[in-house]
């Protein structure tokens, strides 16, 4: 945006070594890209200790540019609030966006969506030095469940997540799975020219904010040039299509078990009908009818693991949502966090939702400012908060000496020998 308040950056950088299913890529060992975008505030060129990071998660066949309107308003906000941002990170999957025009040669059409947490943890330690504590998460629809799953892999990355319309669900079904595979494999993904695509698109998003949209003509389209693109066209020359292919996209919404592989389970079918495929189908979960002829695994990971969140979680969600129904929501305010190695859940006031009212799943793209708002306030109290448990911890601590640091003080084995002592008076007692 040409009055945009970020300096903007672009990396290319590796992808997690090997994909979690063998036909992500064309060979297992095929390396693929990440292309990265960070945005930088002009206004804050010396950044300070306690300044904002954000690692941030696009939508599925979403441009990673298409959120910039939200964080120009979370921007605004939070200055206004005395509050400064270090910085703001994004990528394409390695299928989608950007990365996939790098990637084409090495893709193949079986990607999951724990790929790109991985990927994305990957980035973080090749730029562990430009982003400091706090790092807060902010993804949207398939980025959500991400960052979701990043913060089970590595539980104290995160200080806060806001998951924008999270599409983690019991089942393949109930996630509208099957809705966004028909939609994404019968879409539309070739206009004649830019100015065709623009007509087009301005009528089946008109919902969306004119500057998302905006940013979805000058980002989400390409002209037609390679293979991949082929598509019957009357001017080649100045067609153009979707820069997410829509397959690369339904790809991400199910995957296909046409041998009806079932849920491997030891204590209840020892025998199952057809046998577990630990290369191609080690995921399978779910009954019978929900995961032929296609599933999902996923969604329904994150549902059951929600309940080990550690950072605090603010959601938000879109009234007229379809994946964010009521029960939905329910379910995840109340088990957010409140499991073995959580963040004490929403009683702990370490959960919290938000509806926008007469927003979709595309929430982030119709309400910008209810996005944002909800955003900034959330990262202004959980700031305060990281710089309350950032001292609670550096008390006392920094002041030990090396050898108390690395070794035990006199109070731990005051408790051992105590345990021993009682230990010895129960047996006896028993004798």
């Amino acid at each position: 945006m040409a009055s945009s308040p970020f300096i903007i950056t672009e990396h290319i950088v590796d992808c997690q070594y090997i994909r979690e299913y063998p036909r992500a890529t064309r060979l297992t060992e095929d390396s693929l890209k990440l292309v990265v975008k960070r945005y930088t505030p002009k206004s804050n060129p010396n950044p300070r200790p306690g300044d904002i990071t954000i690692i941030a998660g696009a939508g599925g066949g979403y441009p990673k540019e298409l959120y910039e309107p939200i964080w120009e308003e979370i921007y605004e906000r939070l200055k206004r609030n005395g509050l400064r941002i270090r910085s703001i990170w994004i990528a394409n999957p390695a299928n989608q966006g950007a990365s996939a025009e790098l990637n084409e040669e090495s893709l193949g059409n079986d990607p999951s969506w724990f790929d790109h947490s991985r990927d994305l943890l990957y980035m973080i330690n090749q730029f562990k030095a430009d982003m400091p504590r706090p790092l807060m998460g902010l993804a949207h629809s398939l980025g959500a469940g991400q960052l979701m799953h990043l913060s089970l892999i590595h539980p104290r990355l995160f200080n806060s997540l806001v998951l924008v319309e999270p599409v983690f669900t019991k089942d393949f079904i109930s996630g509208k799975g099957p809705s966004f595979l028909k939609f994404a494999i019968s879409r539309k993904d070739v206009w004649q020219s830019q100015a065709e695509a623009a007509v087009y698109f301005k009528k089946f998003y008109k919902q969306w904010d004119p500057r998302t949209l905006s940013l979805w003509l000058q980002y989400g389209l390409k002209k037609v040039r390679s293979e991949t693109d082929a598509a019957e066209t009357d001017d080649p020359v100045s067609a153009v299509t979707l820069v997410t292919s829509k397959y690369q996209e339904a790809a991400q919404y199910g995957r296909p078990n046409f041998l009806n592989k079932q849920l491997l389970d030891l204590e209840n079918n020892p025998e199952p009908d057809t046998p577990h495929d630990a290369t191609f189908h080690p995921d399978v979960v779910g009954p019978p009818e929900e995961v032929f002829p296609f599933y999902r695994a996923e969604g329904n990971i994150l549902w059951r693991a929600v309940k080990h969140i550690r950072p605090s979680v603010l959601y938000i969600y879109g009234e007229e949502s379809p994946v964010s129904t009521a029960a939905q929501r329910a379910y995840k305010l109340q088990n957010t966090g409140a499991g073995i190695g959580g963040s004490g859940g929403y009683k702990n006031g370490r959960v919290k939702e938000v509806v926008c009212p007469h927003a979709s799943h595309e929430l982030p793209f119709e309400d910008v400012t209810g996005v944002a708002e909800a955003t900034a306030e959330w990262l202004k109290q959980e700031t305060a908060k990281w710089k309350e448990e950032e001292e609670r911890i550096q008390k006392g601590w920094l002041e030990l000496t090396t050898k108390e640091r690395t070794t035990f003080p006199e109070e731990w084995y005051t408790h051992l020998n105590s345990y021993f002592e009682k230990g010895k008076k129960n047996q006896r007692a028993k004798l």
